[in-house]
């Protein structure tokens, strides 16, 4: 890859971890053979790896969260981040490009490391080389999973270039899909072997291993493994879910301070976001102390969800901006797709409002768990409401921010972004023994997570009260209520062979040729290869 060049360690130092307490000499004339005789460089690139992870993550979670049915642009940029929300793909789009880059950059780090150190020379060899073949695979994962169809859809569609050396002149052309999974397979189960620190769950350990094999095996429906190894985190004893209590405060949790983390990219309070975060992920999310574009918010199908409990400590994620709390809008969406309001009057458990000098009331209907949901009746038909004080509005479409990228140790939009946690193996465990039908067990661990959001347990699954869900259903519903915005959705929906929905107010439907719904074989699913790496990568092919 020939932006790989020789200029990938000049300037190395500003990539060393901030936090760590290294030596801060220059590492621009850094050789194989200085790694080799210093374990000190060895471990100061491999920090400047770690570092480099940092900027990776923006366009990481991007690529990853926006496609999803969790969000809804309020209005159009020319960034093109757009293009990706929207599904209409643009082969030269920076963000697309600075994805691919900084994963290759990364995994060219790593791999210098490795060729530099002997196996089994010393436990810190060992413990390095064991943290790079993890970085190595989580790079390779996630490029295959945004170039690369479904692990499903056949292992031999085209995935993306394996890269195992540390020669930048070295240019392989595209593996396939199923080659792409086992190199990563193969890379974690190295890993795995070679551990030999237990070190804070902002490296690469053992359970981080674990825990991306888990998602590896599911992906691959592999799914006894995919429980076996999330048993093995689980079972560590090493992580414990948030208490009910303290979700909502997830982020705002250092992630060495966080229970339930199991590998974050860790950032560091007014060293990194010297801007205090106007260009970074949760800035896109919400406006928060005067910081922030505020421009892209929860979905209505998202809204719906989570707030169907009101005891669900997940809707603190998302804050309705309110403009005047003397006002109640019943919010609802007409059939063009666009966000409509009642301003209602409440007396107890009821709702009216005034249509053409009458007064009517909402219709009121229970859901089954001690609550009501209400309908107002339109021309279109009835329609669902949400009840809100009145909020503000950008561009029509009610502000509803997430905060789940945003706040971390009381500064604006501080955010370790989380590759793994523990929710997610009782997740992982419960999709695969959904698929082995083992119905009692999955939904034991579907309610594992429910319970600990605080839904009641009149809300809790059995086989008796699932209604028309299947069993999966369940689990894949818990999933994006979950780990909704932390980069799963997407993936989710197309791997399990299921249409992405987004028939809901957003500016994914603005334009000549809206998309309102995706196949999980439509072309779109995946992005194309950068326009520039063709151009300078003999043999590399672009995707339809």
């Amino acid at each position: 890859m020939k932006y790989l060049n020789n200029k990938y360690w000049v300037g190395l130092v500003m990539l060393i971890l901030a936090a760590c307490d290294i030596d801060r000499s220059p590492y621009d004339s850094i050789t194989a053979d200085d790694l080799q005789s210093s374990e000190s460089s060895a471990q100061s690139v491999t920090l400047g790896t770690y570092s480099r992870m940092k900027a990776w993550s923006d366009n990481w979670h991007r690529l990853y969260e926006y496609p999803s049915d969790n969000l809804a642009l309020s209005g159009t940029t020319t960034d093109p981040l757009f293009f990706t929300y929207n599904y209409q793909r643009i082969p030269n789009g920076s963000r697309v490009a600075g994805f691919w880059r900084s994963s290759y950059q990364i995994i060219v780090g790593a791999n210098k490391t490795i060729e530099a150190l002997e196996e089994g020379a010393s436990d810190a060899n060992d413990q390095l080389l064991a943290e790079n073949y993890y970085i190595r695979a989580l790079m390779h994962f996630q490029l295959v999973n945004i170039f690369g169809r479904p692990y499903g859809q056949g292992r031999d569609n085209p995935g993306v270039p394996l890269k195992l050396d540390g020669d930048h002149l070295n240019h392989p052309t595209r593996s396939t899909v199923g080659e792409v999974y086992d190199q990563v397979e193969a890379d974690l189960l190295k890993a795995a072997s070679l551990f030999k620190e237990d070190k804070s769950n902002v490296y690469a350990t053992k359970e981080a291993v674990w825990a991306l094999l888990s998602r590896v095996y599911l992906y691959e429906e592999e799914n006894a493994k995919a429980i076996e190894y999330a048993d093995m985190v689980i079972d560590s004893g090493k992580f414990s879910l948030l208490a009910t209590e303290k979700l909502a405060d997830y982020t705002k949790l250092a992630p060495e301070s966080n229970s339930e983390t199991i590998f974050a990219i860790k950032f560091i309070p007014d060293a990194d976001y010297a801007s205090n975060g106007w260009y970074t992920v949760g800035s896109l999310y919400a406006n928060i102390q005067g910081t922030g574009w505020g421009e892209m918010y929860a979905s209505r199908p998202y809204l719906e969800m989570v707030r169907e409990y009101p005891e669900d400590e997940r809707y603190k994620f998302i804050k309705p901006v309110v403009v005047d709390e003397s006002i109640t809008w019943a919010l609802y969406v007409d059939n063009a797709n666009t966000y409509k309001w009642k301003e209602v009057t409440q007396s107890g458990e009821d709702y009216t409002y005034s249509e053409n000098g009458q007064a009517k009331m909402l219709e009121k209907v229970s859901n089954g768990h001690g609550g009501y949901d209400y309908f107002v009746e339109t021309s279109e038909g009835s329609k669902k409401v949400l009840i809100d004080k009145k909020l503000d509005l950008r561009n029509g479409f009610p502000k509803y921010y997430v905060l789940k990228c945003s706040g971390q140790e009381d500064q604006v939009h501080l955010w370790s972004p989380v590759i793994s946690r523990l929710a997610e193996m009782y997740l992982n465990r419960a999709e695969a023994n959904a698929k082995l039908g083992n119905t009692t067990l999955a939904l034991d661990d579907v309610n594992l997570i429910r319970e600990r959001a605080g839904i009641p347990e009149v809300g809790l699954y059995t086989m008796a009260n699932l209604g028309d869900k299947s069993v999966l259903d369940a689990v894949l519903e818990e999933r994006q209520l979950e780990l909704a915005f932390e980069g799963h959705r997407k993936i989710d929906v197309f791997r399990n062979d299921r249409t992405m929905d987004r028939a809901y107010p957003g500016t994914h439907l603005a334009g000549n040729s809206p998309v309102s719904s995706v196949s999980p074989d439509d072309n779109a699913v995946i992005e194309y290869i950068p326009e520039a790496q063709l151009l300078v990568h003999e043999g590399l092919t672009q995707n339809p």
